[in-house]
């Protein structure tokens, strides 16, 4: 037998030494787990899923795509006396074709809005 053994068993006894290494052995096991999943690869993903399905980003995606929409028809309407104010017809529909491809707020567009606008000179 080990010194330390000895030693142990000669502060609290055998039985006590045998639950006192399983509770030692099972803080480890937890510190361990606890670190490994806390290092997890996918922890960030975890993240990203719950920032994507949060229902105010939900919402704020969700009328996002509504007014941008909606404002590049009214601006198509005006595009005859926009001048330089084009660019920024250009500008809206590009970022508004740029968020349909995002994978994280296409999922909330709604299906009866076009996935991208064409622009028309």
């Amino acid at each position: 037998m080990s010194e330390f053994q000895e030693a142990v068993d000669s502060a609290v006894g055998k039985g006590w030494r045998k639950v006192i290494f399983v509770i030692v052995g099972l803080v480890a096991f937890w510190i361990i787990i606890s670190l490994v999943l806390g290092m997890w690869p996918f922890s960030s993903a975890v993240g990203v899923v719950k920032q994507v399905t949060n229902p105010n980003a939900i919402i704020q995606n969700y009328q996002w795509y509504y007014d941008q929409y909606n404002a590049i028809q009214a601006q198509k309407a005006n595009l005859v006396t926009m001048g330089k104010e084009a660019d920024e017809y250009r500008g809206t529909i590009g970022e508004y074709n740029s968020r349909s491809k995002q994978i994280t707020r296409n999922l909330w567009k709604a299906s009866d809005l076009p996935y991208q606008i064409q622009m028309e000179e």
